[in-house]
């Protein structure tokens, strides 16, 4: 073989073992690396690491979709399992979209808020009272799918993402599969609720809240058995309203 072919296939295996052997993290002697970049010259080893776009796929302002989308699908549970679909009830929705946001924008996540506060207590700060029964269902989904990155240096070099349909069925699929989650979403005793969803972009995660409860038609000024003549509805504690609470 001419000498200069065996230059050739010398040179290429050598930088097929230098390529395998950054991959796997392992120092190169500059001595070897000099065989690269030219005898004589003292480089040192600089690794290669592609640039990769990794830029999430946008993100709506409105998360609406996602909302209901969530919220058709916990229904489709109730509906299967044999139970009544959920009314959708705006208060809650509103409620439960405030403290999504509060989780992404303060970075935290759980039932209690950083105040010691609970859904009761978020609830009963936007006057709403008329319940007896409540719960909440919280999920925490990542936008990315998958990463790969450089074991030597640790940096992200791709990513892959989920679908918003498959944020959504993530936070579904979680809750069924978690026993509390999952028996807030199947009590036959609920009849509305509200889904709010906000998204912290710097962390590439969305937040998800469903408030559940338990409506009742009389105790308060405005319910239905009201609008019967001379009808006087038991008081709804901790609205502290006496008599005549439908005048």
């Amino acid at each position: 073989m001419p000498s200069t072919k065996i230059a050739i296939v010398i040179a290429a295996i050598l930088l097929i073992t230098l390529f395998l052997a950054y991959q796997q993290g392992i120092d190169i002697p500059a001595s070897i690396s000099d065989l690269i970049v030219g005898i004589g010259q003292n480089h040192p080893w600089v690794p290669f690491e592609p640039d990769v776009n990794i830029t999430a796929p946008p993100v709506p302002e409105n998360l609406s979709y996602l909302e209901s989308r969530a919220f058709n699908g916990v229904n489709g549970k109730r509906v299967r399992a044999g139970l009544s679909a959920l009314e959708w009830n705006s208060d809650l929705a509103y409620v439960a979209r405030l403290y999504s946001q509060d989780m992404a924008s303060r970075k935290f996540f759980g039932h209690e808020s950083p105040e010691g506060e609970y859904h009761d207590n978020r609830l009963h700060e936007k006057g709403i009272y008329y319940y007896n029964t409540s719960a909440e269902n919280l999920a925490q989904i990542n936008y990315v799918s998958f990463y790969t990155y450089i074991e030597k240096t640790g940096r992200i070099i791709n990513k892959t993402y989920k679908s918003l349909e498959e944020v959504v069925e993530h936070a579904v699929e979680g809750w069924m599969n978690s026993t509390g989650h999952r028996e807030n979403i199947l009590y036959p005793g609920f009849d509305e609720s509200g889904m709010g969803v906000a998204y912290d972009a710097h962390n590439e995660t969305f937040y998800f809240t469903q408030l559940f409860i338990t409506r009742i038609h009389c105790g308060y000024n405005g319910s239905s058995c009201c609008q019967t003549p001379g009808y006087l509805p038991w008081c709804y504690i901790p609205m502290n309203c006496t008599a005549m609470i439908c005048g």
